[in-house]
């Protein structure tokens, strides 16, 4: 394994994997256990894990960071014991919009 910058930090809102020397920052949520709404001007990711689903959201990204989001999340897959997670962009559940009757 290549050595990275990389660790996890616990947080009042949960997890994030943050980059030492870039700074980059990735929250990470269970999506069951916590409300989630998008922040339309970061990055999210999805993940199926344990019978749950969780997701990653950058914080303040610049764009020069951008590539490293995905060797940030490899690093997490791997440092919690499944390299092999499957991890997309696509939103996994429905998004429901309220209609008034």
């Amino acid at each position: 394994m290549l050595p990275t910058n990389y660790y996890v930090i616990q947080t009042e809102a949960g997890d994030m994997i943050r980059d030492v020397k870039s700074m980059l920052r990735i929250s990470i949520r269970r999506l069951e256990s916590a409300n989630f709404e998008p922040n339309p001007s970061e990055l999210q990711f999805y993940s199926p894990y344990k019978e749950g689903l969780i997701v990653f959201e950058t914080v303040n990204i610049k764009d020069y960071l951008r590539p490293l989001v995905a060797s940030a999340l490899q690093w997490y897959a791997d440092h919690i014991g499944s390299p092999d997670m499957y991890i997309s962009s696509e939103a996994p559940r429905p998004i429901f919009k309220t209609v008034q009757l």
